[in-house]
């Protein structure tokens, strides 16, 4: 539906697609900066996975002539992008929701369907498929390893499934080398159970197998199976004189040690997690279900990758990865919260709809407003953009219809209608009366974070300030606090809370001293009303050593 518009990123990748057809790895340098300088030549400074994946798809567009237009005009450029992107992230996109469906289903039958597509369309993966980027097909390519893994272990599968597991991994990783994360936390889950170092050395064999495309590559480009294209990435545009290189030269590739501070943004800055996608946050809480239901193997992976590319991603020197909606590093995590995602949703179907429904707004707003956002970014960009009229092409206007809302509502419409359908089957009529406390106090808590933690803290370090982040720590402690009252004592026990609306205003957001002050003032207070509470929970003593305390009577499900 989305022809979204161009930038360095999709264009490094699109030179590099052009030039493997053209027998060559080499690319022009002109036309992005996300290039590579080694032994005098250009290349893209990209894993060459999402080339190779596209190039029989660029020969079969070429053979109708799509791909031969001529290049002097943006919005021919665009199109030739978009056309990639149909099989590059289009297609991916369409196997990893089956994939996040059949996974969910294995584990909570029946909740499938809504998990996999509120992830999909609540979380960064919607706009990202709308993109030429890899994030998507990395992402597929290493869920699917995941979820091969996954009915090996319930089925008993043969030894080649996990060797199946292990080229995908490694094939996940020749398209975002960071996959490597995922490709050793599956290695610990292929070799738990019975016969660990068989089903180990299995699945590596297969990683191996997987990883051949890169190093050929490598040798065949740079001379060096161990030479990457992040290999004296330019900093600046190439020009009429020397190249300046060293992009990534800091620690291992521009990886150094996680920055609490980073990590910190990542998650509730201007375009953090918790602002853009609040879905996300909420699926991360329900790794503690999944532990609880049995599958520890499976709620320890779910857990360990999104951790581990969170702290991959605050240890990367541009943390969110220049012009992006969010942190896009973290995209390749997002489907490993599909598990935890349908046990909430079966344990709590009204306030994660709810969340949901406010995740799959954003995200629709930012891909149809421009998700390559430059300086200014985040929602109020967004919706500054929809008010200017400023939308990105559709089919529509490639079809030659001069109707850009036209299209912008088509593609509203499918996405409602897919939440519709899926939503459809949760049970949330009957949860209402108990829920509804509960999601009214989530969703004044997001919407509280939104206007209050990027001004405290800005994506921006030169702009921020120590008390400022003290604070924003502070206040999502104290509304947790607060959901969790609520989620126990009803809609009563939110009234606490209002006096956290101050924090929203000017006055509070420029004086981050008097903001951290007026947080620790109300975390004392949820402090010892959450402590009341627990201690109004205990039984009460019985009056001596040997009395015997009656056991409660047992909870009826809900």
């Amino acid at each position: 539906m989305v022809v979204q518009d161009s930038g360095p990123n999709q264009a490094a990748h699109f030179a590099l697609v052009r030039s493997l057809a053209s027998g060559t790895a080499e690319i022009d340098p002109s036309e992005t900066i996300d290039a590579s300088y080694v032994d005098g030549r250009y290349y893209a400074a990209k894993a060459p996975g999402l080339a190779m994946f596209t190039l029989p798809w660029y020969g079969a567009l070429r053979a109708f002539g799509l791909q031969d237009a001529p290049r002097s005009t943006a919005e021919n450029y665009r199109d030739r992008v978009w056309e990639l992107g149909l099989f590059g992230a289009v297609l991916p996109m369409l196997a990893l929701l089956l994939l996040m469906l059949v996974a969910a289903e294995r584990v909570v039958p029946g909740y499938g369907l809504p998990a996999a597509v509120l992830l999909g369309a609540g979380t960064l993966l919607l706009p990202f498929s709308t993109l030429f980027f890899d994030h998507v097909l990395s992402a597929a390519l290493g869920f699917a390893a995941f979820v091969v893994l996954l009915v090996a272990r319930e089925r008993g599968s043969p030894p080649w499934w996990l060797a199946a597991a292990g080229v995908l991994a490694g094939l996940a990783a020749v398209v975002e080398f960071p996959l490597a994360i995922v490709t050793v936390v599956l290695a610990l889950y292929a070799a738990s159970g019975v016969r660990r170092l068989r089903r180990g050395a299995t699945y590596c064999g297969g990683v191996l197998a997987g990883l051949v495309p890169l190093l050929a590559y490598n040798t065949w480009a740079f001379g060096s199976p161990l030479t990457l294209g992040y290999t004296n990435a330019l900093k600046e545009p190439a020009g009429s004189g020397a190249p300046v290189v060293g992009a990534n030269d800091e620690g291992f590739y521009g990886v150094g040690f996680p920055d609490p501070r980073a990590a910190l943004s990542l998650l509730v800055s201007e375009k953090g997690l918790l602002i853009v996608t609040p879905l996300a946050i909420a699926a991360a809480a329900g790794l503690p279900l999944l532990w609880r239901t049995g599958r520890r193997a499976e709620g320890a992976v779910c857990a360990a990758v999104p951790f581990l590319f969170l702290a991959y991603n605050a240890a990367y020197y541009l943390p969110f990865g220049g012009q992006s909606p969010g942190p896009r590093f973290l995209v390749p995590a997002l489907p490993f919260l599909v598990l935890p995602l349908a046990l909430l949703l079966r344990t709590r179907p009204l306030v994660v709809a709810g969340v949901g429904v406010a995740s799959v707004a954003v995200m629709a707003l930012a891909t149809l407003a421009g998700p390559l956002t430059g300086v200014e970014y985040g929602i109020g960009t967004w919706l500054g953009r929809l008010g200017r009229s400023e939308i990105v092409e559709t089919v529509v206007g490639r079809a030659g219809l001069d109707a850009p809302w036209l299209g912008a509502a088509l593609f509203a419409a499918l996405v409602a209608a897919a939440c519709a359908v899926a939503l459809a089957r949760l049970p949330l009529r009957p949860a209402m009366r108990a829920e509804w406390p509960l999601l009214t106090g989530a969703l004044g808590a997001w919407l509280l974070v939104v206007i209050v933690a990027p001004q405290l803290l800005p994506a921006d370090e030169e702009h921020g300030t120590f008390e400022g982040d003290v604070a924003v720590v502070v206040l999502g402690v104290t509304l947790a606090i607060g959901l969790h009252l609520a989620r126990s004592r009803g809609v009563v026990a939110l009234l606490p809370m209002l006096p956290a609306l101050v924090l929203a205003t000017p006055q509070m957001t420029a004086r981050p001293r008097w903001s951290l002050l007026v947080a620790t003032l109300i975390l004392c207070a949820a402090s010892v009303l959450w402590a009341r509470g627990r201690r109004a929970r205990r039984p009460e003593d019985a009056g001596t050593v040997d009395a015997p305390v009656s056991k409660p009577p047992l909870a009826s499900p809900r």
